[in-house]
């Protein structure tokens, strides 16, 4: 059976669930109607809009790597990098 699009209504989502499961009670079909809506609000944010904005040498890299490399070209170019304190005051 084929997967539920997103974009179905909830007569379709009823027909669907009561294909998949059996007959369910109205309550239990308003509740998993509502589980639903509630599930499709969420969005997962993998960072691949930022990495895009990004080199393509450092696109695979982690945020600590990207540092790295960073501190390694400013050294290379004869910059002294030192960290900054813990508790410096701004």
């Amino acid at each position: 059976m084929a997967v539920l699009p997103p974009t179905a209504s909830y007569t379709q989502f009823c027909k669907y669930v009561c294909d998949l499961r059996g007959e369910k009670t109205v309550t239990e079909l308003d509740e998993l109607w509502a589980w639903r809506q509630k599930l499709s609000g969420v969005r997962v944010i993998t960072g691949a809009g930022f990495r895009a904005t990004l080199p393509e040498d450092e696109r695979h890299l982690s945020r600590e790597e990207r540092g790295q490399k960073t501190v390694q070209e400013a050294q290379a170019n004869g910059r002294n990098i030192e960290r900054l304190s813990d508790k410096a005051q701004f």
